[in-house]
């Protein structure tokens, strides 16, 4: 992975499903301190419906990613 984040200063790269996966997780673990798949749980039985994502920490950087995982 540390390959494609070398060659995303030199100009576009293409991930593959499993590593958009791995830096969703990265993502996730990072800000919320959760994984991937926990988050998705609570993302999709609407733990965080109406929330403001400001008052839950991590919340926006983790909901703004989901694209990256989800079309």
């Amino acid at each position: 992975m540390m390959s494609a984040i070398t060659e995303a200063i030199e100009g576009v790269v293409e991930l593959s499903d499993r590593e958009y996966d791995a830096l969703f997780d990265r993502i996730a673990r990072k800000n919320m301190g959760i994984g991937a798949e926990e988050f998705l749980q609570r993302w999709d039985a609407g733990v965080y419906e109406g929330r403001d994502w400001d008052d839950v920490s991590g919340l926006r950087a983790v909901a703004m990613a989901l694209p990256l995982i989800r079309s």
